[in-house]
């Protein structure tokens, strides 16, 4: 679990140099210009299991991230729940650390992304990978 968790760290990082902020970051503490929001999911009693662990909204993009250390593997659920959101045009991705230069492409891609639907499947398509997976059917 602490692989995950610094995996999951090291994404937020990079979340926050492109300016995709954590829910309930201060203005001033923003280095560059907001193009996104995103917030946590803490799994537990009172949680729906299957949520992705980062729900993000990138340049008006919905994007879902389940984050897995290099040894973990995703749930059915997670699978299943992650092909739904590809399936809804957001896009859904369970991400290993071998995965994360795709990752960083996909999110600069999503920034500067000026047709969503059209541009969004050739970014899914092209950086799909097994240690960034986009589940788009299940």
């Amino acid at each position: 679990m602490a692989a995950e968790k610094q995996f999951e760290t090291k994404i937020k990082k990079f979340l926050h140099s492109v300016g995709v902020y954590q829910a309930g970051t201060p203005t001033d503490k923003m280095l560059t210009d907001q193009v996104g929001w995103f917030t946590k999911i803490w799994g537990g009693g009172f949680q729906k299991s299957g949520i992705p662990d980062l729900v993000l909204c990138v340049n008006g993009i919905f994007v879902s991230i389940e984050v897995k250390a290099p040894n973990g593997k995703a749930s059915e659920l997670q699978k299943m729940n992650t092909s739904r959101i590809n399936g809804s045009n957001g896009i859904g991705i369970i991400l290993y650390p071998d995965g994360f230069e795709n990752f960083k492409e996909l999110m600069e891609g999503v920034i500067a992304c000026k047709s969503h639907i059209q541009e969004l499947n050739s970014l899914k398509n092209a950086l799909t990978a097994t240690s960034c997976d986009i589940v788009t059917k299940y």
